[in-house]
């Protein structure tokens, strides 16, 4: 695995990061943002025509 390097933020411009998760993993986080958000919302999502809810 290579090294991660940090340093200074040359300036303060945006940047746009993207990663691809396992579904568990999303299901997961969405799970756990609500939680932490004190509501209990059922969260609906398509994957492959079929509808997935949280």
């Amino acid at each position: 695995m290579a090294k991660l390097k940090l340093g200074p933020i040359a300036d303060d411009k945006p940047v746009k990061v993207s990663l691809e998760l396992p579904a568990t993993v999303h299901r997961d986080l969405v799970a756990y943002g609500d939680y932490l958000n004190g509501q209990h919302v059922s969260v609906a999502f398509w994957v492959g025509g079929d509808e997935w809810r949280i």
